[in-house]
């Protein structure tokens, strides 16, 4: 009987462990100025991506699984922008630093959504972005 409830209170720490781990990793998805740049993180399966609007440009970060920082080296991409008034751009995803891309179409800054495409080891990732800095406060969510 012993051996039983050792057995268990085990099985429960275990499940305790890991149920914290994935919420942490997912603790900070959607939120805005959460991401490890300071943008908003999207998922963008198998990785994770940032977006941050600063200075006049957007900031597009692919991360890793873990939503980390990873090297941009071998990462291509395009980010297409929609507005408010049905129009959209498609800016190439320009290097910046080792682990950033860069749009520099200052119009991008004014977008409604976001959607970046970009290749990652050989694999297609996908991810969409709404403008919180020109959406209306109550649209944010947070995914805890």
């Amino acid at each position: 009987m012993k051996l039983l409830k050792i057995k268990t209170g085990i099985a429960i720490l275990v499940i305790l462990f890991l149920s914290i781990g994935h919420g942490y990793a997912q603790h900070h998805v959607g939120e805005v100025g959460k991401g490890p740049h300071g943008g908003t993180v999207q998922e963008a399966d198998p990785n994770h991506a940032e977006i941050l609007v600063k200075e006049g440009k957007v900031y597009i970060y692919i991360l890793n699984g873990d939503a980390k920082a990873m090297n941009n080296t071998g990462v291509t991409g395009k980010a297409l922008f929609q507005f408010e008034d049905g129009t959209t751009i498609s800016e190439t995803l320009v290097t910046n630093g080792t682990d950033g891309f860069v749009v520099g179409n200052a119009k991008a800054t004014g977008y409604k959504n976001c959607i970046v495409t970009a290749t990652v080891n050989g694999k297609s990732i996908s991810s969409k972005f709404k403008n919180y800095i020109t959406a209306k406060p109550s649209v944010v969510t947070h995914h805890h």
